[in-house]
Parts: C-alpha cells; structure tokens; sequence
C-alpha cells in the first residue's frame, strides 16, 4: 500500500457508491424477503 492516504474526489465517489450498493442490496433482498413472508 503506499505512503499517501490521501483520498481523491474519485476515491470517496467510488466507496459511496459502493457502500450505496451494497446498503441498497442487502436492503432491497430484506424488503423483498419481508414481502414473500407476509404475502405467503
């Protein structure tokens, strides 16, 4: 890994997006979940 721990404004776009991802995955598989169970 190098010296610099600098983050650039692309760096912080990427991990929101990420993070955005993943919080609107795991999300979105809950909800759905949640859904099927009161539905069925």
């Amino acid at each position: 890994m190098s010296e610099e721990h600098k983050m650039t404004k692309q760096d912080k776009l990427v991990l929101g997006v990420t993070l955005a991802a993943i919080f609107g995955g795991v999300f979105l598989l809950g909800f759905i979940g949640l859904i099927i169970n009161l539905s069925s």
